[in-house]
């Protein structure tokens, strides 16, 4: 133990800013003005330290005041913000055709996002090289900003810094995303598995009901997985690949994965299989070929909505696949809520009612009755938007260290 009080001291110090900065940040999302009276009371600190920590975290130009508000007993106080404008964070979503970047604020704004597809046959080494050149175009553009968060396919091993298994892109196997990375800029990077980085911009974002003790977002897109919130923490296992669902077998007997295992979910359910499914029983209805990749799951929908019978089996069993990857997520984790993202969650009204059927016949009826399953609403991608909210959350862990002062 070191037993330095300088050291000891800073640290505490750093500790309770951040606190401060997560509560301010907290009560933003909630669309509430906090105060420091308001902090002193759900803190536990002096109001004299709090009236320091604030006073050095508006001298850094990170909080400002809002002017007067009405505080407890109606008495008036002067509210604080973040200074989100001038603390802005770069989102990176990869995925298996596409790569995604946008622009956040540490308020969780939304500015723009730009979104190139690519061949899972290219040479990861061009790809990577468009990458780093889009997010160097968007921090010319901005100035302020002070970290990136990068969501990349699971599972991802953090401490090796590669992805474990990506169906269908063997070439990227032994790319190393840490040290492709983290020293190309001269902001702080950071790299997140995308169901994790789903699951925190879910539960920060989602403006789901509080108090909320268990999140499990499902991610239902070209790849199949999980992240798990606890109590704003996120569920990394040994190695960062905890709750990959998408390789949970639901058939010993089915078909070899490139995880090793037989029969995993993901080679079911996964909007890549649902497509390969839909070309091959209505081809006539992907007319367009310079369509994007995801204007063809539009195109899939809409020829549900309309009542194809070819393609509502498909969603039928889609749907089916899905509800068993939910029963596992409540018999595991015990969830409030699963929320169900990524490209599927455009056709919740073709799956939804059938998921939850299926999910109450096959799960404990106590289980059942308490958690919520529903898709996500962001108006913004959640695997782009939890890139930047990882992004947010380590810098708002260490303002010292990352946020200066503007």
């Amino acid at each position: 133990m070191d037993n330095n009080p300088i050291v000891n001291n800073s640290d505490m110090n750093e500790a309770h800013r951040a606190q401060l900065l997560k509560i301010i940040h907290q009560k933003e999302l909630q669309n509430e003005i906090c105060s420091r009276a308001e902090l002193a009371k759900m803190t536990g600190l002096t109001q004299a330290s709090i009236t320091k920590i604030v006073a050095s975290l508006i001298e850094s130009g990170i909080v400002l005041e809002t002017g007067i508000i009405k505080g407890s007993g109606n008495r008036r106080a002067i509210g604080l913000k973040l200074n989100s404008e001038k603390n802005c964070v770069i989102g990176v979503k990869f995925s298996r055709y596409m790569y995604t970047v946008g622009m956040f604020d540490i308020s969780g704004k939304f500015y723009e996002q730009t979104e190139v597809e690519f061949d899972i046959t290219d040479d990861p080494i061009i790809v990577l090289k468009d990458i780093k050149k889009l997010i160097r175009e968007y921090l010319d553009k901005n100035e302020n900003v002070v970290a990136i968060g990068m969501a990349v396919p699971g599972p991802y091993l953090k401490n090796e810094g590669h992805i474990a298994v990506v169906s269908h892109m063997k070439s990227w196997h032994d790319v190393n995303f840490l040290k492709e990375f983290e020293n190309e800029f001269d902001k702080p990077f950071f790299i997140e598995q995308d169901a994790n980085a789903g699951a925190m911009a879910e539960w920060w974002f989602g403006n789901h009901k509080k108090p909320m003790n268990t999140l499990a977002y499902f991610l239902m897109g070209e790849g199949v997985g999980s992240g798990i919130v606890e109590n704003e923490k996120l569920l990394f296992g040994k190695q960062g690949a905890a709750s990959e669902v998408g390789h949970i077998s639901i058939d010993y007997r089915g078909p070899r994965c490139e995880c090793g295992n037989y029969g995993c979910l993901e080679l079911y359910c996964s909007t890549r299989v649902m497509l390969a499914r839909a070309k091959e029983a209505l081809p006539s209805i992907f007319t367009d070929k310079k369509h994007k990749r995801i204007d063809d799951y539009d195109v899939i929908f809409e020829a549900a909505r309309k009542g194809d019978g070819a393609i509502l089996d498909i969603m039928k069993e889609m749907a089916q696949y899905i509800a068993y990857g939910c029963v596992t997520l409540i018999n595991a984790y015990n969830p409030d809520i699963i929320v169900i993202g990524d490209v599927i969650s455009k056709a919740g009204d073709i799956l939804l009612p059938q998921i939850k059927r299926i999910v109450e016949e096959r799960t404990i009826p106590e289980l059942f009755s308490q958690v919520d399953i529903m898709m996500s609403e962001l108006s913004v991608d959640p695997t782009l938007y939890g890139a930047a909210a990882i992004a947010t959350d380590r810098v708002l862990g260490k303002p010292s260290e990352y946020l200066t002062a503007k």
